[in-house]
C-alpha cells in the first residue's frame, strides 16, 4: 500500500522531500483516460505522503489535482464535495486525512467494478504502486536504511500480480508497453531473494486469540537494488511525461 510506505518513510525520521512528488500543474497534460488512470495513483500516494507529513499547501495542491483526474473519470461518486471539505477542514490531523483517502479510494474502486472499468482501476492502482516505489527508491538513495532496502526488496511478491492484473485487462492492447516495462522490471525482481523462518504462534488462552507470524529475510545483491531503481525511474518518468 502506498500510505504504509509513507508510514514507513515518516517513521524512519526521514525529512519531507517536496520536490518528490509529480508536479500538481501536470495534471492538464493528462487527456487520455489511460493517462489520467494512471496518474491519479500517483497523486493519490503524493497526496498521502505530504499529508502524513502535515504539509498543508502541498497536500491541497494534490487534491486539486486529484480533483481534476477523478471528475475527468467521472468518479464524483467517490470524491464528492462533501469529502473535498471534510479534508480541507482536518487537514491538521493526518489520521483523518489518510481515513477519508482510504474510503474515498475505496468507494471509487467498487464503483469501476461494479461498472465493469477494472481496466481503469488496475491502472489506478499500478500507478500508486509505482509512485510508492519512486518515493522509496529516491529516499533510500539518500538516506539508505535496511527498512527502506528490505520494503524495496519485498515487492518482488507484488509486482507479479500486477502485471497478471495489466494484461487481463489489456483494453485494446493500450497496456503493452507498460506491460513491456513492468515484466522488465520483476525480471530484475526475480534476482531478489525472499526466505521465511516460520515463528512458533502465540496463544492468548485469555482473548482465545492465536497470533501466527514468520520472519521474512530479504537478499537484495547492491547491483541488483541499483537495477530496480533505475528501472522504477525509468517507467515512472514514461507516465508522468505522457
Amino acid at each position: 500500500s502506498p500510505v504504509q510506505t509513507a508510514y514507513l518513510i515518516k517513521g524512519l525520521n526521514l525529512s519531507f522531500d517536496e520536490g518528490l512528488g509529480n508536479d500538481p500543474k501536470n495534471v492538464s497534460n493528462y487527456v487520455s483516460e489511460h493517462q489520467q488512470a494512471l496518474n491519479l495513483g500517483i497523486y493519490s500516494t503524493d497526496l498521502g505522503y505530504s499529508a502524513l507529513y502535515n504539509h498543508k499547501k502541498t497536500a491541497l495542491n494534490y487534491l486539486s489535482s486529484l480533483q481534476v483526474l477523478t471528475n475527468e473519470l467521472g468518479l464524483d461518486v467517490a470524491f464528492t464535495d462533501e469529502f473535498l471539505k471534510k479534508f480541507e477542514e482536518n487537514t491538521d490531523n493526518d489520521k483523518v486525512m489518510i481515513q477519508l483517502m482510504s474510503d474515498a479510494f475505496k468507494k471509487a474502486d467498487n464503483f469501476l467494478k461494479s461498472a465493469n472499468r477494472k481496466p481503469t482501476s488496475a491502472l489506478i492502482l499500478t500507478g500508486g504502486w509505482i509512485e510508492s516505489m519512486y518515493l522509496a527508491c529516491e529516499l533510500n538513495e539518500k538516506s539508505p536504511t535496511e527498512d527502506l532496502r528490505k520494503r524495496i526488496g519485498e515487492q518482488k511478491q507484488t509486482i507479479g500480480t500486477i502485471v497478471d492484473i495489466l494484461k487481463e485487462y489489456n483494453l485494446e492492447n493500450q497496456n503493452d508497453e507498460l506491460i513491456l516495462s513492468m515484466t522488465s522490471l520483476s525480471d530484475i525482481f526475480n534476482r531478489v531473494s525472499i526466505t521465511y523462518e516460520f515463528v512458533a504462534p502465540e496463544t492468548d488462552e485469555e482473548a482465545k486469540l492465536t497470533t501466527f507470524r514468520n520472519q521474512t529475510e530479504v537478499a537484495i545483491p547492491d547491483e541488483v537494488l541499483s537495477e530496480i531503481i533505475s528501472k522504477v525511474k525509468s517507467i515512472r518518468l514514461s507516465i508522468i511525461n505522457q
